[in-house]
This record gives structure tokens, C-alpha cells and sequence, in this order.
């Protein structure tokens, strides 16, 4: 027969979604484990807040993994990844979320955004949001409403330091919305994500306005991989991070600077003493380019750059022993977008890209 303390906790777990309390308030450390241990994993995730342990959410998650959720990518905490997905589906009937569940929720991921979706509405809900990773499909002519609720979800989130908008058709008039006219006052985010869109160097000179050009700049991280930036791009970064002392990562793959928008750029960075990682890749750069390269590392001494790829670019054999004479350069191979080629790295350290 089963002893009176395993009966109890039988119906504890058993009623638990009636009765919810937080166990560590009313029961000792092991009878509070032993609940942890026999509650199904069915209850709510308003009723699962009063569940502290990583245990539990490690077997509500177990079916979640299955379908290719992985744990690293919510702070690699399964009561994170339980309640961030449990808001994902919410938010697929209800744009409504209890505080129970709101207070655990600082990434909100959604992968297929409707234009009509009041993203500040629920932004606002989430007082300790800092992750805001949204695609949209804006490729029709009616998203105004889209772009107005992400400017004022920027507004309303105090805490957030990351915002990803990539695959969502931005153009140069779409960044001005969110970002231009001092409408966003948010001076918080470290990292800005706005890869694969339709930015030229006209949408970035926003972006460079907002986040680089201000002496109270924070940001530290910036990807524009797979946008339409040409040679007007790169002087403009170029006079914005000669003096920025926040940027650590500029991601730039994949754009039109060309190799006097490249050189511009290179030259500037000659006096930046911040920056660590720079992507290059398959800008079109050529020999002013190398030689801007060779002088920028020759000439500062402060130099924090750790990896510069600059793989994919049309540069000369003569270009290429000139960077690799440089003490800080050498040739790696990596595999990937030039096939048959060495690709050309400076530095100590692979890009985080």
C-alpha cells in the first residue's frame, strides 16, 4: 500500500491544474522535486509559471524537440523554449496574453507574419522582452500597417537589445518608417539584423543616422548581407564608423560597394579602434581595395579586428600577395561560395556569421 506523502503528492500532481501554487512556497525542497516529477506535462503554461523546475519544462519539451525546436536558440533554457513557443501558438488565436505567461517570454520568433499583425499590441504585454525576431511578407503594396506596429513596438519595448526583420522585402521608404523622423526613440538594441531585403545605401544611410552616427551609440552588431548597398553605402558607413566606438561585427556580404565603395570604407576604418569582424564578401572589391586594406592594417595600431572575409571578390594575384604579406593575413580554406578557391581571411578568429 502506498504511504500517505506518495498518495498526497499523486493528488497534488493530479489536481495541480486547479489548485496551482507555487510549490517551494508551501512544501520542502524534496517534496516539492517529487511534484515537479509526477506533474503531466499537459497543464497549461499559465499554470505551468508556478513551475520553477528546468526538469519539468525539460519533459514538456521532449515532443517540441522532436519537431525541430532546439533549446539553443531560447537562452538555452527549456522554461524558455516551453513558454516562448506555448506565446507562438497563442498568438496564432489570440493577440491577448496572461501575465503569468507574459512575464516568462523575453524572445518573441514569429516566421510567417501577416501584414496586418499588431505586433506592438503584443510587444507591449512583454515587460521583459529583449528579442524581437519577425519575418513579414511585404512584398505586397499595402504593409504601411506593418511597419507603423514595428516602430511602435520599438517604442514600447524598454528591454530589447535584438531585433531581426530579414527575408521581409524592406525597402529604403520602409526603414525611414520605422527609424527616420526621430519617430523610434528606442536606443537600446545591440543587435540589428536587416539581411536579405531591398536596402540600398539610401535605407542604410538611416539606419547609419540612427544607430552609428549619435556619440550615445550602442549598437554592436549590424547585418546587411544580401541587400543592394553600392559604392554610396560604403563612404557612408565609412565616416560613421571612423569615429563609432560601439560596433564590433559589420556583416556586408553579398551587396554592390564595388571597389571604390569598398576602398572607402577600408579607409576609414583606418582610424576605427572598435570594430572586430568585417564581411566583405562578394562586393566586386579589386585593387583599391587591397590597398586600402594593406594600409588600414598597416597603419593603425590600435586595431581591434580580429577576421575580415573577403572571399568571392574579383582580386588580382598581385592584390592577393599584397594582403597576404600583411603579418595579420593568411589563406584558409573553408568551402563554400567560390568553388575551387581559397577563400581570403584577416585575422585570429572565424566571422560569426
Amino acid at each position: 500500500m502506498k504511504e500517505l506523502q506518495a498518495l498526497s503528492q499523486e493528488q497534488l500532481a493530479k489536481s495541480f491544474e486547479a489548485i496551482a501554487f507555487a510549490p517551494e512556497d508551501r512544501l520542502t525542497a524534496a517534496a516539492a522535486n517529487a511534484l515537479f516529477n509526477e506533474l503531466p506535462v499537459s497543464c497549461s503554461a499559465a499554470v505551468s509559471s508556478f513551475v520553477s523546475s528546468e526538469t519539468y519544462y525539460q519533459r514538456a519539451c521532449s515532443q517540441l524537440s522532436k519537431l525541430g525546436c532546439r533549446r539553443e536558440e531560447h537562452g538555452l533554457s527549456f522554461k524558455r523554449m516551453f513558454f516562448e513557443i506555448a506565446v507562438q501558438d497563442l498568438l496564432q488565436k489570440s493577440t491577448t496574453l496572461s501575465q503569468a505567461i507574459a512575464e516568462n517570454i523575453f524572445t518573441l520568433k514569429l516566421s510567417a507574419c501577416s501584414h496586418d499583425f499588431p505586433l506592438d499590441k503584443v510587444c507591449a504585454q512583454l515587460p521583459n522582452l529583449n528579442r524581437i525576431d519577425v519575418k513579414y511578407d511585404l512584398a505586397s503594396s499595402s504593409h504601411a500597417s506593418s511597419l507603423e506596429s514595428v516602430r511602435k513596438a520599438l517604442n514600447v519595448s524598454s528591454n530589447l537589445v535584438s531585433l531581426t526583420l530579414q527575408d521581409s522585402f524592406l525597402t529604403d521608404n520602409d526603414v525611414a518608417t520605422m527609424f527616420d523622423n526621430g519617430s523610434c526613440t528606442n536606443c537600446t538594441i545591440l543587435n540589428l539584423n536587416l539581411a536579405h531585403n531591398n536596402i540600398s545605401s539610401t535605407g542604410l544611410g538611416v539606419v547609419v543616422s540612427h544607430f552609428l552616427a549619435p556619440p550615445t551609440s550602442v549598437l554592436c552588431s549590424l547585418d546587411m548581407m544580401g541587400n543592394k548597398i553600392d559604392s554610396q553605402g560604403g563612404s557612408l558607413l565609412g565616416r560613421a564608423l571612423a569615429t563609432n566606438e560601439s560596433l564590433l561585427s559589420l556583416n556586408l556580404r553579398l551587396n554592390h560597394l564595388g571597389d571604390g565603395g569598398g576602398s572607402a570604407l577600408l579607409d576609414c576604418l583606418a582610424s576605427n579602434v572598435t570594430l572586430r569582424y568585417l564581411n566583405l564578401s562578394a562586393n566586386e572589391l579589386a585593387s583599391l581595395s587591397a590597398n586600402a586594406l594593406v594600409n588600414m592594417l598597416e597603419s593603425n595600431d590600435s586595431l581591434s579586428l580580429e577576421a575580415v572575409i573577403i572571399t568571392s571578390n574579383p582580386f588580382s594575384d598581385e592584390d592577393e600577395e599584397a594582403i597576404k604579406s600583411c603579418d595579420r593575413c593568411f589563406l584558409d580554406v573553408r568551402g563554400g561560395s567560390s568553388p575551387g578557391r581559397q577563400e581570403m581571411f584577416l585575422g585570429k578568429s572565424i566571422m560569426p556569421f
